[in-house]
């Protein structure tokens, strides 16, 4: 996906009503950088003026996108033109934007011109370099931009850029400067889940970032997603609120998970309208109505595979924007209670009962801070929260200790990994919190990216230890799952790089063995292909006599391996982890038992055609460790030549 970006310039002093209020400025960013996440585009293209354009220019440098800033002439006149006399904060932003080495600064050599007309060609010129930037490939060109309501009769320069590119036929959408605060909960399964229907396995989250989020971005509505929080209960008063006083519902019905139901029965109770069920079809799998009884009430759905495209994208939102629309300005009651009982007496929002109504508030307040401080994906913002949550009296200590982990789970997606654990240290639960199995695998996987980054070899080994020790606890507190073993595994391979140069073969070979015990323990407690195959390279590379017992294990294991594979390609052709699996399978096969890599090679290929880059790069870093431990180095290099090729 290509943005190309336009919006309303920086109000001039005085005006109004004001279209872009300084007031406004900070949150709009968050939301693009929120979007930006979300979507992950390739590239954003745009101009600089003061406002708007800058307000996109900051937020791409910041979440590190590749920035293609367009003038329609001289950057020094363009500065003059439309950013001198909206004063020196614009100024200063523009200067610092234009001499960023990594910005790609295009000035067209056109004449100063400051009429509608010439910006309205400009809008011409930019919308034919995105094309360009995107010919040859599946990326769809989006125009986003920040601007009022369009009126009709005095069109604006960016409602100009709109028009021109739905008549192209690229997918538009927009932010509102300031808007009516309606709000929307968000209730979905997060990540991979096992649709009880299909027996198979989906990942919900792209729904959330490349449908839900632009679409409720684009309609002005502030939403709260309801898994992004960490709470020590099955549901607290802050989801309940949500719940209950969220002008709008959206419920995604994906996979039939337990939690949903629950929510979506207790916002039925406490709403009479606008909750909207969505039963997104996964391509390759079965058509399923949802198993409860909701089936009588109006279900939408749009379709996506395994990831959702830039088309997917575009339908479902497409589909789902009259919806949206219709149900937040209607009254029409969609709730079965509302519609069965007389519910009509009490009205929202709901009040909480007195006797704790202040600690609720003081509680959902808290919540409410860190939820803002995560969304905005900023390091610096999450821990200034973290140092409140730890310094205020208004929350008890279980709160405390939960939103220090919610904090810590933002930081290490941020890469702040000394952030999170000194904030995961404060939290420790005790083995009987329900927050404890959560606190130790979060803690596990910081201390290894720690111990990745860490320079001094003795430091690594510390925090490799530490997380090691983790793990230990994990399988004595009974979290002996497929997650827990997965990431011991990741863990001893880490290891293994470590020693490779310098370290003894006897301790690669007990380290391997550990791998396979680890692997093959998290295989038989939930079998799946892709544990199965890192299986079957611990047993390869354990240095184990190839006896009779160990061929009966490694066939066992390659069989099952494989049927699972099989079953996962069937539901998604074009899976190109699946593919991947696929060929490696094949190559274990194939050099365990002295057997050309043909077929392999064949299905590397295959595999590639479907991969992006850094799909493609993690399965050639695969190879690159099979090789340092052994594997013939030509076999391997002719791999990597096929998935270049390829590609």
């Amino acid at each position: 996906m290509l943005i190309l970006y336009a919006g309303v310039q920086a109000d001039e002093v005085g005006r109004a009503p004001a279209r872009l209020p300084e007031s406004s400025e900070n949150e709009l960013l968050t939301r693009l950088r929120g979007l930006f996440q979300s979507l992950q585009p390739r590239r954003l293209v745009g101009a600089l003026a003061s406002g708007s354009d800058i307000l996109f220019a900051r937020a791409a440098l910041l979440e590190g996108i590749p920035l293609r800033v367009v003038l329609p002439f001289a950057k020094g006149e363009f500065r003059r033109t439309s950013v001198e006399a909206r004063g020196e904060r614009w100024l200063a932003h523009f200067d610092r934007i234009v001499g960023d080495a990594a910005v790609d600064l295009v000035e067209r050599d056109c004449p100063v011109q400051e009429t509608a007309e010439a910006f309205n060609v400009h809008n011409l010129a930019m919308l034919d370099d995105a094309r360009a930037l995107v010919e040859g490939t599946d990326e769809r060109v989006w125009v986003v931009a920040i601007r009022p309501m369009p009126d009709p009769c005095a069109p604006t320069v960016t409602d100009n850029l709109i028009l021109r590119a739905e008549e192209r036929g690229h997918f538009t959408f927009d932010l509102a400067p300031t808007h009516e605060q309606v709000s929307a909960f968000i209730v979905m399964p997060g990540g991979v889940k096992k649709d009880v229907r299909t027996g198979k396995k989906v990942d919900c989250d792209p729904a959330f970032h490349r449908v839900y989020r632009p679409l409720l971005e684009d309609a002005d509505i502030s939403w709260k997603r309801a898994d992004l929080e960490t709470d020590s209960g099955i549901i607290h008063s802050g989801m309940l609120a949500a719940l209950a006083n969220s002008d709008l519902a959206l419920v995604d019905l994906t996979a039939t998970n337990f939690n949903v139901a629950y929510e979506l029965g207790v916002r039925h109770i406490f709403a009479d309208r606008a909750t909207v069920l969505i039963n997104p079809h996964i391509e390759g799998h079965a058509r399923h109505a949802p198993p409860f009884d909701i089936n009588m009430i109006r279900i939408h759905s749009f379709t996506r595979g395994q990831t959702i495209s830039d088309v997917q994208a575009e339908e479902a939102i497409r589909a789902l924007r009259p919806v949206v629309q219709r149900v937040t300005s209607e009254l029409e009651v969609d709730s079965p209670a509302h519609s069965w009982f007389d519910l009509a007496a009490v009205k929202r929002p709901y009040a909480q009962l007195s006797e704790v109504a202040d600690a609720l508030t003081a509680q959902n307040r808290a919540r409410d801070r860190i939820s803002a401080a995560i969304k905005s994906s900023d390091a610096a913002e999450m821990n200034a929260a973290a140092e409140w949550v730890g310094s205020t009296t208004e929350v008890h200590e279980g709160l405390r200790r939960s939103l220090r982990i919610e904090v810590a789970i933002g930081l290490h997606a941020e890469e702040a990994y000394e952030d999170a654990r000194a904030l995961l240290e404060l939290a420790q639960p005790s083995l009987d919190d329900p927050l404890h199995r959560i606190w130790l695998q979060e803690s596990v996987m910081v201390y290894r990216r720690l111990g990745e980054d860490a320079q001094n070899p003795v430091t690594r080994q510390e925090l490799w230890r530490t997380a090691r020790q983790y793990l230990k606890d994990a399988e004595i507190a009974g979290y002996a799952d497929s997650e827990t073993y997965g990431s011991w595994g990741g863990l001893i391979k880490r290891e293994l790089e470590n020693q490779l140069d310098s370290g003894d073969p006897a301790v690669a070979a007990s380290l391997f063995r550990e791998m396979a015990e680890k692997y093959r323990a998290g295989f038989e407690s939930d079998p799946s292909y892709y544990t199965g195959v890192n299986l079957l390279m611990a047993l390869r590379l354990s240095g184990r006599e190839k006896d009779e017992s160990f061929r009966e294990e490694f066939n066992e294991f390659l069989t099952v391996s494989r049927f699972l594979n099989r079953l996962a390609i069937a539901d998604e052709p074009t899976d190109y982890w699946a593919l991947a699996t696929r060929a490696e399978l094949t190559l274990h096969e194939c050099l365990e038992n002295g057997q050309p890599v043909d077929v392999a090679a064949e299905q590397y290929a295959e595999a590639a055609r479907y991969g992006n880059a850094d799909q493609v790069r993690s399965t050639k870093y695969q190879l690159r460790f099979l090789a340092r431990y052994g594997d013939p180095q030509d076999v391997i290099e002719r791999l990597n030549s096929v998935l270049d090729q390829a590609r």
